[in-house]
């Protein structure tokens, strides 16, 4: 799945797919599945813009966002030099988004999944 955003006056193309998970695993050295659910459960509890994330939640979005972004377009730079490239933009536009694209990703895979594998296969593994 991928998608367009615009930040900072730039569009930037996003990509989510199995190699966007193994990609920010070998850079960042943890899961982006966790790390994603921990930001949105932080995005959920802010009640405005007013309130701020912590460094920590603030990295873990910078780096989903850079994994995503270098999935679309290899020749993307490394992340220090890939944030330069933008001013302070806001989390709450485009985390939204990002999560989105990543769980249209496993929706579709779990379907595709499921049409694969034979029903007297599924009926035996539940």
């Amino acid at each position: 799945m991928e998608k367009i955003i615009n930040i900072c006056g730039k569009d930037v193309k996003f990509k989510s797919t199995g190699g966007t998970l193994y990609r920010y695993k070998m850079q960042f050295k943890t899961d982006m599945i966790k790390d994603l659910m921990k930001v949105q459960s932080k995005l959920q509890g802010v009640q405005d813009e007013k309130e701020q994330f912590n460094v920590v939640d603030l990295e873990i979005f910078e780096q989903i966002a850079w994994a995503m972004a270098k999935t679309a377009d290899d020749s993307i730079p490394p992340i220090e030099k890939w944030l330069d490239g933008f001013d302070m933009f806001s989390i709450y536009q485009i985390l939204p988004q990002l999560s989105d694209l990543m769980l249209a990703n496993f929706n579709s895979g779990d379907e595709q999944k499921k049409n694969i594998i034979p029903q007297e296969v599924q009926t035996n593994q539940n």
